[in-house]
């Protein structure tokens, strides 16, 4: 990416890259942002892993929310992220766009900053080697 946007000065639209609540990109987040290109978190909901976590469960359970919408509202209130989970299911695309009316407080945010963020499960055998 730094290559593409310093070097040959490509017009980045956005950048999508594997995010979500047990993945940290911190780093690579922080140089879209000083550059002006959104975060595109693809996996949002760790390829289906997010819904049976039980901090994420607790969190939506207190919100009436479920595992999921917690996940994806967590990336949704993040400055210049945006994120495409994957379901062909209408109930499914409902409930993703419900997700947008939950309003997670600072005690969610402090458990979710608690789970382990070293969860990568999109790692093809062409991939580059990540930071």
């Amino acid at each position: 990416m730094k290559t593409a946007v310093e070097e040959i000065k490509a017009p980045i639209a956005c950048n999508q890259v594997e995010y979500h609540v047990l993945l940290d990109q911190t780093k690579v987040a922080k140089y879209l942002a000083a550059k002006s290109i959104p975060l595109v978190a693809y996996a949002p909901l760790a390829q289906g892993r997010a819904a049976s976590d039980e901090t994420l469960i607790s969190i939506g359970r207190k919100h009436g929310a479920s595992a999921a919408q917690v996940a994806l509202k967590w990336l949704l209130d993040q400055d210049s992220v945006a994120a495409i989970p994957k379901t062909s299911r209408a109930e499914s695309q409902r409930a993703n766009l419900d997700a947008l009316k939950l309003k997670l407080d600072d005690e969610d945010r402090k458990a979710i900053a608690a789970l382990p963020k070293d969860k990568r499960f999109v790692n093809p055998g062409f991939a580059p080697g990540w930071d």
